[in-house]
């Protein structure tokens, strides 16, 4: 396993999203928020969540954006084999110009 490579446009937090979607299938906002030992706002996971999106390492399962899973990119990025300075956040066509990071 090789070192990961953050961006610029991450935050510590995204780590530990990503962290707890490989160990689950799939989870809500809410969910990987109880999950922390120090506490964090479901409205931060959330907000956090979509930019991890808009970077294709994790994707929404619903419309409704309340269900994600990690994706093949957020599997090699804790692998340490995707850089994030090369995958940054990018408008979703269903939330044009709505780029968060």
């Amino acid at each position: 396993m090789s070192a990961r490579r953050v961006g610029y446009w991450m935050e510590v937090l995204d780590d530990r999203i990503l962290e707890y979607l490989a160990t689950d299938a799939a989870a809500t906002p809410e969910t990987i928020a109880r999950s922390r030992r120090r506490p964090v706002s479901t409205r931060k996971i959330r907000e956090r969540l979509r930019v991890l999106s808009q970077a294709g390492y994790v994707k929404p399962l619903s419309d409704d954006y309340e269900v994600y899973e990690l994706t093949i990119w957020g599997r090699l990025y804790l692998e340490g084999e995707a850089r994030a300075d090369q995958l940054v956040p990018e408008p979703d066509e269903r939330r044009p110009g709505h780029v968060l990071g």
